[in-house]
């Protein structure tokens, strides 16, 4: 079995909107949960999607998603409007081979993990490559089908190792610096295939331990301090409260709470930074605040949360209000 379709098996499909804009109605999904709009199709041309799985908001409000199947990185305004693309299938710098998540750093610098070139790459807003690294292999600090990355205010880059099952931090340079977590499954500290790695507002690194069916949190320098979901995070699926089914995406919002795409279960879930269950929303469907398989979440400085509806070929909006 090659490498790709194993991915997609352990995955359970995960690899497997409307470019016109459509404006919602205030669709109520959860208490204070409303939807705004939503974008995409499938297909090829600018603002069609074909498996996308990343997505990652500038500061300037541009959004950014990884278009998976299409091997490329596009750029749209806040409310949807495309902007501009970029990459083509290939293993030569600013070329992608499966695009995973991505991330922005403090200069609104891109980074894009690539599941099949088992590398990292950054690029600047518009798309220019500044930098690559990575290679492949099973020591600390190399890849094997890089998931996930997220870069913390001092420019570190933190990556989740598929097959790996681990963290690797790197300097701003992509120089490896240690690895947090490790293969297993059940104990505390231990990785079953991550997807994401997110930074919180408190500088802790938060993993999306997917086939553990959790979220576990470490220091930066790669201690463990918390982990949840199922019977007190210890890796059962389920679609209660606080619980998954293959936990895809992290973001993370100003406030430090933490949104959780639930890919199995078809829902964003959300959580205070110390994982006490706040909400969910969303359903299967193809409809309006529904979703098939939501594989990453990203919430802008307005409060707008922003779903990457993977098997709808879409991303949604919406717009959350939190009481005091």
């Amino acid at each position: 079995m090659n490498r790709i379709l194993k991915y997609r098996v352990y995955l359970m499909v995960f690899i497997i909107g409307f470019f016109l804009v459509k404006l919602g109605i205030g669709v109520e999904q959860a208490p204070g949960v409303k939807f705004l709009l939503e974008w995409g199709e499938s297909g090829t041309a600018g603002g069609e999607f074909n498996q996308p799985i990343g997505i990652a908001i500038e500061n300037g409000g541009y959004v950014y998603v990884s278009d998976s199947g299409n091997n490329r990185i596009q750029k749209f305004s806040n409310d949807g409007k495309f902007i501009s693309s970029w990459g083509k299938e290939g293993s030569k710098v600013g070329e992608f081979n499966i695009p995973m998540h991505i991330s922005l750093d403090s200069k609104n610098n891109l980074y894009v993990t690539e599941y099949g070139n088992d590398r990292v790459q950054k690029f600047t807003s518009n798309g220019k490559p500044l930098m690559a690294f990575g290679e492949t292999g099973k020591s600390k600090g190399k890849f094997d089908a890089p998931s996930g990355v997220a870069v913390d205010k001092s420019g570190n880059i933190y990556v989740t190792d598929f097959y790996n099952h681990a963290v690797h931090k790197f300097s701003p340079e992509g120089k490896f610096l240690t690895q947090i977590g490790e293969p297993g499954q059940v104990l505390s500290g231990k990785l079953h295939y991550p997807t994401d790695v997110s930074v919180g507002t408190n500088g802790n690194i938060y993993v999306a331990d997917a086939y553990n069916n959790r979220i576990q949190v470490f220091s930066p320098d790669g201690k463990f301090m918390n982990k949840w979901g199922g019977t007190s995070g210890n890796g059962d699926a389920g679609d209660s409260k606080g619980w998954f089914n293959v936990a895809t995406g992290i973001g993370i919002d100003r406030e430090g709470r933490v949104y959780v795409a639930d890919f199995e279960n078809h829902r964003i879930q959300i959580f205070k930074r110390d994982g006490k269950f706040i909400t969910s929303f969303g359903k299967q469907g193809t409809g309006p605040g529904e979703f098939e398989r939501p594989t990453d979440v990203a919430i802008d400085n307005k409060g707008n949360v922003f779903v990457v509806d993977w098997g709808n070929n879409r991303i949604q909006k919406f717009f959350i209000k939190w009481e005091n």
